[in-house]
């Protein structure tokens, strides 16, 4: 039977065949990879870009994920603005100047996800469940009502304990990060004096008062769950810092409200730029909130307040 196989013609070189389709995948495989260390080196660059552009030590949120952000899905935040301005604005108010996803700060320091939406007569804000894509509350101020508009970098008061519960905070978490991550040759730099020096917020923010100068009674001024207070502090929401082009970071960018808004506001307004104070001395509780992001609709659960 080996000689009739013979006999049919010359025998092929099959060990030979078999090296050269092994050397044509394997120049396939090394094409791959190199196309596949381009497109790494070049993410790579997008970051140091990113990096190099900005200063992250001065980026709030610096550790956050964004996509854990039920806001960063695609047109989620539109759709919620669209079903904002369709169940709220009537048609008498129908003239809308503008519409962002803000951070609001309470009284008490605690960051609010909000949806604001701006009118030539009015400012709503609104708690937008962004899981189950529906209004939870809102509140409506009008415009003549407001006397005080204050614009400028958010601040503790001096003998405020925040910034420093925050550098401690943002010193035990650099040490986890480098534990977790097995990155023992930067733990020293992890666990120098510089990460848990005091933390400034890095923010700037707009105030919208109407209390007429009057300063706020005891009773709301200590009572955390006092309602009613007679302004509203709004600040850049997270996604801002994150986002790439100018159109995305457009809505979430408090810098938006206030160009829209001075020239709607009555003129008896007073319009200053000036230090914006949060008074939070020791919030422990404003800390934990914050750092874990509860005020935010994210992937932690449907946990948001």
């Amino acid at each position: 039977m080996d000689d009739t196989y013979l006999d049919e013609g010359p025998a092929g070189n099959f060990e030979t065949t078999t090296l050269e389709i092994t050397k044509e995948l394997d120049n396939n495989e090394i094409n791959n990879q190199f196309a596949g260390l381009d497109t790494a080196k070049k993410n790579k660059e997008n970051v140091n870009q990113f990096s190099s552009s900005r200063d992250l030590s001065n980026i709030p949120f610096k550790h956050i994920d964004i996509h854990s952000f039920f806001a960063d899905r695609n047109e989620v935040v539109d759709r919620a603005l669209k079903d904002c301005r369709e169940f709220l604005i009537n048609e008498e108010e129908n003239n809308i100047v503008g519409s962002w996803l803000l951070t609001e700060i309470s009284l008490w320091d605690v960051e609010k996800e909000r949806l604001v939406i701006l009118t030539e007569n009015a400012i709503y804000t609104i708690k937008y469940d962004f899981i189950s894509l529906k209004i939870l509350e809102y509140s409506r101020i009008p415009l003549w009502q407001i006397d005080t508009l204050v614009s400028g970098e958010l601040v503790y008061p001096s003998s405020s304990l925040a910034p420093r519960l925050s550098g401690l905070a943002e010193g035990v978490s650099s040490i986890i990060h480098c534990a977790v991550r097995q990155e023992w040759s930067s733990l020293a730099s992890c666990t120098g004096f510089a990460q848990f020096e005091p933390r400034k917020r890095h923010m700037s923010g707009v105030r919208l008062m109407w209390n007429k100068g009057n300063p706020l009674p005891l009773t709301k001024k200590w009572n955390p769950f006092a309602k009613n207070i007679p302004w509203l502090t709004y600040a850049s929401h997270p996604l801002f810092w994150y986002k790439g082009s100018e159109a995305e970071k457009a809505k979430f960018n408090v810098e938006g409200l206030l160009s829209s808004i001075k020239d709607l506001l009555p003129s008896m307004c007073s319009i200053k730029n000036g230090l914006i104070i949060i008074e939070n001395y020791f919030g422990v509780g404003a800390l934990v909130h914050n750092r874990n992001g509860l005020g935010f609709f994210k992937i932690h659960g449907k946990v948001s307040f």
